[in-house]
């Protein structure tokens, strides 16, 4: 039976995630259009209020541990020492994969992209000053993708069960991430929701990169050496 070339069955493999990466992008585009009002939207102080009075205190301790964590002058020493974990227990192509996703978190530090103010503790609407607060949520966006990073690269290079409990724990830290976010008052909900499809999009693109490596790089043994495959 005839087989189509390594690189056609590449683009095969990688098509859906680019579809995925295109639908996350649009709703996060939607929710960025949506936001741009000033003020906040329908039903955000509500669920703010109603998440600020209601979490428990067993989230409200992890979340207390969560933001310190990823703060800008933490965020690239967790990122780093996350990425080295990744490339002394999988080697330098997971390593890469992880790299990769870390660079893209870049996209939405570097400056807010709506002005939108942090909920004050009486959970109302204030000025906007640059760097504190805004959208999207920058503790969302590096949550989905750095995590989401390790456990792209734990399917291809670790075994079944270990890549389930990973990706297990991921999906519980950011869900946890998002709510505590809110509940903290540190972001209205739509800032959160905001980051997780941006988060979620750039990912799509992450794990299309690391499906599409090997045959994209089948004739640049140079580049191969560099990401890390065997025989290179």
């Amino acid at each position: 039976m005839l087989q189509a070339p390594a690189h056609r069955l590449g683009r095969l493999s990688t098509r859906p995630r680019l579809v995925l990466a295109g639908g996350f992008a649009l709703g996060a585009g939607l929710v960025t259009a949506l936001v741009r009002q000033d003020g906040p939207v329908g039903g955000e102080v509500t669920l703010t209020r109603w998440l600020h009075d209601h979490t428990p205190g067993a989230v409200s301790a992890i979340g207390a541990v969560l933001d310190p964590l990823i703060t800008d002058l933490t965020a690239p020493v967790v990122f780093a020492v996350i990425a080295l974990a990744t490339w002394s227990r999988w080697g330098r192509q997971a390593a890469t994969v992880v790299v990769l996703a870390g660079c893209l978190t870049a996209l939405t530090r570097i400056g807010d992209v709506v002005q939108r103010p942090r909920p004050t503790s009486q959970i109302e609407w204030t000025t906007y000053s640059f760097g504190n607060g805004g959208y999207p949520s920058g503790h969302v966006v590096f949550t989905v993708l750095v995590l989401g990073g390790v456990v792209v690269a734990a399917r291809r290079h670790a075994s079944p069960n270990l890549a389930r409990r990973l990706a297990i724990l991921v999906v519980a830290t950011v869900a946890l991430t998002c709510w505590t976010r809110v509940s903290r008052l540190e972001h209205w909900p739509l800032d959160v929701v905001g980051g997780l499809l941006m988060g979620l999009a750039a990912l799509q693109v992450v794990a299309w990169a690391a499906d599409a490596s090997d045959p994209l790089t089948a004739e640049h043994p140079r580049l191969r050496r560099l990401i890390g495959f065997p025989g290179t």
